[in-house]
């Protein structure tokens, strides 16, 4: 079965106008048939849109790129019009991303429009998360969390593409580009280390809201009669009429 990997890069959140696409299709067994990396010729050309991108810093690297011709600028429509090619061309199955929601809400969003196909109206889009939370996450790679302080705001572990390839390649000084074929490269990278470790393709795997770290904490109860009672726990539960607290 071959598949696409794929990434985007956009101006903001509740708009996502696109300004880089990039994507890999591959076999399963790590064959590489094409890459592409897309500049959006009308986001990048609307230079006061462009700039409030989170990532708009990095235009000297798209430029650069451009000129080497690593990367190539043309319209949304065109890029779609590949897209649907290559997947046809190369008998892509289904497709992959990183927190696929947001990739399939930002083609969404510009094939609305700019009144073209979405390319992924024909085949399945998953999450690479799911992969990551049911087959990466391990007390290996917990461990590696703990030693290097990889956790979300919230004290969770951290599961970003960043951490898990810093866990695969056993590099924490690696950097994730936030362009979109680089991204996509290393999301593939990541995908593959999962069906090693037993996810199957073309299944939709559970993702976590949050991989939870276990940290031992005290609970102080003070009585009427000023005694106190501490009750150690990593999990507190609390029913929803909050009449009941349950520590785990």
């Amino acid at each position: 079965m071959n598949f696409v990997v794929f990434d985007t890069e956009t101006t903001s959140l509740e708009k996502p106008f696109c300004y880089n696409i990039g994507y890999t299709i591959r076999s399963e067994s790590g064959e590489i048939f094409v890459e592409r990396d897309y500049v959006v010729e009308q986001i990048w050309h609307n230079l006061p849109l462009f700039t409030t991108a989170y990532y708009a810093e990095k235009r000297p690297i798209y430029i650069a790129r451009m000129r080497s011709r690593r990367c190539v600028m043309e319209k949304f429509g065109y890029i779609c019009a590949q897209m649907r090619r290559d997947f046809k061309n190369f008998s892509v199955e289904c497709a992959y991303a990183y927190n696929s929601s947001f990739d399939e809400k930002v083609f969404s969003y510009n094939c609305d429009w700019f009144k073209c196909l979405n390319p992924f109206d024909e085949i399945p889009v998953y999450d690479i998360r799911g992969y990551v939370h049911n087959f990466i996450v391990n007390d290996e790679f917990r461990a590696f969390c703990d030693k290097n302080g990889y956790y979300t705001e919230t004290g969770n572990y951290s599961t970003t593409a960043e951490t898990v390839f810093r866990f695969i390649v056993g590099n924490t000084e690696f950097i994730e580009e936030h362009t979109a074929l680089s991204d996509a490269s290393i999301e593939a990278d990541i995908l593959s280390v999962a069906v090693n470790y037993g996810a199957k393709f073309g299944i939709e795997y559970p993702v976590m809201r949050s991989v939870k770290r276990k940290v031992e904490r005290v609970l102080e109860v003070n009585t009427r009669e000023k005694e106190t009672f501490s009750f150690p726990f990593t999990d507190i539960r609390i029913s929803k009429d909050k009449t009941k607290i349950t520590l785990r």
